[in-house]
């Protein structure tokens, strides 16, 4: 059972990678610095209640070993917290806080308390709500769309949640401080391990891993936990052998600190004209207003005092594009190291089946010693669409079983203006366009033992073109044909640990994940020189190559969960978004 339910997950991996590459390499604006590494832990009451909806009983099937539906549980819990802010912010400019990591920990008896008998492992969902100051001014900012990856549940309950802050604003100078509140939670228990049958119309690899990359039905949210049992993504609502979800309310027990950061925000050098800043009015009083975000795109705010708070970005998008038509690259396929006798299980294109997800991250660029964003979440991020095109079997000199699979991705990149110093002194901007240059192909490379780990590697080819360059706020007409000499060769790179010796099958936050996504990167990707760039009858080749183009350069990518329609995962009522990094 071990081996098919992790052939059901590298089946999902496999679908997941392709999606992250194509994302990387467009850079949008500047990355905002960040101060040091705030980290907090406190006691927290949270009071529990047993869903009331489908799947909620006890899967042991013993209607009084877990609280009947809607009973409260109170338990104690302890929440670390770790955060960056921004060592300093501007008035009227965006404050953007880091990533958030939350920790929720419950003993072994407060877990027995509040989770049915029979659970094996849990994941969840929540919320954190931080209490933003300034002087008088206060606003709750929630912080929604926190995810935590399945977790073994033996010896009580740790949920580690990884998620994104929303940005903010002020119109006045002061400290601006961020104060741990309400913690909301949805915890989903897992039982044992099953095998529902497929319901794939396409043939299946052992363990009923579909060759298409589609899970069976009954188990479309499955992953692997600690003891090999199915268990749902992070972000993914119930599966076959999932209660329906307790809740909890978690707060801050009193007489403790919960200050995570604090910003020092500096008057302006000239006063703002009078109504300048987010919203409208002197600052008081509270109302709605649009503010810039860094893409320079209006995004909605809502006043609160001197505080103004930014909606947090949703991708309002909850279907996939057409299916990638076309083949992975024969030359990478046939250069995977197999054991003797592997076999391989094609996907026909008509029983190709769609998927997708939207990634984000930062391109580093060596030469400019500076990191731009890619795929900017606020200002129409692109949709990456992958399907998969075949399963490689075999078996290893150990036993264990070896499983590939391969994929094939687009992602139909918009143009994007960047803005870097040239030569570390010169503001120079320009507007990336990446064109794809046939399929991305996806190799995802796992096994059934005890201790591997999975390896998904993105391929890919992408030409760059430079338009619209502004040299210190002086346009350079460098034409329609400035490019690159040859295509940018990808090679993104994903690691799962989870499986290996001392992680328990527990996924952390450096962990890539085929359906809850997680961080691809590749650290050596080079800039081929440039050709047909002439501005005004001059040959600016040597320039831009000169300042940009060589080695030194990296990408690094969040992929957000994966959309897979024909399973109902993660597409309703929108795709999600991926937490962005930090440079």
């Amino acid at each position: 059972m071990r081996g098919a339910v992790n052939l059901r997950r590298a089946a999902l991996t496999a679908a997941t990678a392709s999606v992250a590459v194509l994302a990387g390499m467009l850079p949008g604006t500047p990355s905002a610095a960040t101060g040091p590494d705030g980290t907090v832990e406190l006691a927290y009451s949270c009071a529990f209640t047993a869903g009331t909806g489908p799947g909620t009983a006890d899967p042991s099937g013993d209607p009084s070993a877990t609280p009947a539906p809607g009973t409260a549980v109170t338990e104690d819990a302890t929440v670390t917290v770790h955060q960056q802010y921004p060592a300093t912010g501007a008035v009227g400019a965006r404050i953007q806080p880091g990533p958030l990591t939350v920790e929720v920990v419950l003993g072994k008896d407060a877990a027995g308390a509040v989770l049915p008998d029979g659970t094996a492992s849990a994941t969840a969902t929540g919320s954190l709500t931080t209490r933003v100051t300034q002087g008088s001014s206060a606003a709750d900012a929630v912080w929604p769309g926190l995810r935590a990856a399945s977790t073994p549940t033996a010896d009580g309950l740790d949920l580690t949640f990884t998620g994104n802050a929303t940005a903010l604003s002020v119109t006045a100078p002061g400290t601006v401080r961020f104060d741990l509140g309400r913690l909301d939670l949805t915890v989903y228990a897992e039982a044992g391990a099953t095998a529902p049958p497929s319901a794939s119309p396409t043939p299946s690899a052992a363990g009923g891993a579909s060759a298409a990359g589609t899970p069976p039905a009954g188990d479309a949210a499955s992953g692997a936990s600690a003891d090999g049992s199915a268990s749902p993504a992070a972000g993914a609502g119930p599966a076959a052998g999932v209660t329906g979800g307790v809740t909890a309310a978690c707060t801050p027990k009193p007489g403790q600190s919960t200050v995570i950061g604090e910003v020092g925000v500096a008057a302006p050098a000239t006063p703002l004209p009078s109504g300048a800043g987010p919203g409208t009015g002197s600052g008081a009083g509270r109302g709605t207003a649009m503010q810039k975000d860094a893409a320079g795109t209006a995004a909605p705010t809502t006043r609160h005092g001197t505080i103004a708070l930014a909606a947090p970005p949703h991708s309002d998008v909850s279907t996939c594009g057409a299916v990638p038509t076309g083949d992975p690259d024969q030359k990478i396929l046939d250069a995977q190291p197999r054991p003797p006798g592997s076999f391989n299980i094609a996907v026909a294109p008509a029983d190709r089946q769609a998927e997708c997800t939207f990634l984000t991250g930062l391109s580093n660029v060596g030469k400019l010693n500076g990191a731009s964003v890619i795929n900017d979440l606020n200002d129409h991020p692109a949709l990456t669409n992958v399907t998969q095109t075949g399963v490689w079997i075999g078996f290893q000199e150990d036993g264990s079983l070896y499983s590939e699979f391969d994929s094939i991705a687009t992602l139909d990149l918009p143009p994007a203006k960047s803005t870097f110093l040239t030569f570390g002194f010169m503001p120079t901007s320009a507007v990336m366009t990446l064109t794809q240059v046939g399929p991305l192909t996806l190799v995802i490379v796992g096994s059934s033992g005890d201790d591997y780990v999975t390896t998904t590697t993105v391929y890919g080819r992408l030409q760059l073109r430079l338009s619209h360059i502004e040299i210190n706020g002086t346009p350079l007409d460098v034409g329609s044909g400035c490019r690159t000499v040859a295509p940018l060769d990808l090679k993104l790179v994903g690691i799962d640990l989870s499986n290996t010796a001392g992680h328990g099958g527990v996924l952390s936050p450096t962990d890539y994940n085929e359906i809850g996504g997680g961080p691809l990167s590749q650290d050596r990707l080079t800039i081929p020189p440039f050709t047909g760039c002439s501005a005004h009858g001059d040959d600016v080749d040597a320039l831009l190559t000169a300042s940009i183009s060589g080695s030194g350069n990296s990408l690094n990518l969040i992929q957000g969960p994966l959309c897979i329609p024909s399973a109902f995962l993660n597409c309703d009522p929108e795709i999600p978004f991926p937490t962005p990094p930090h440079r």
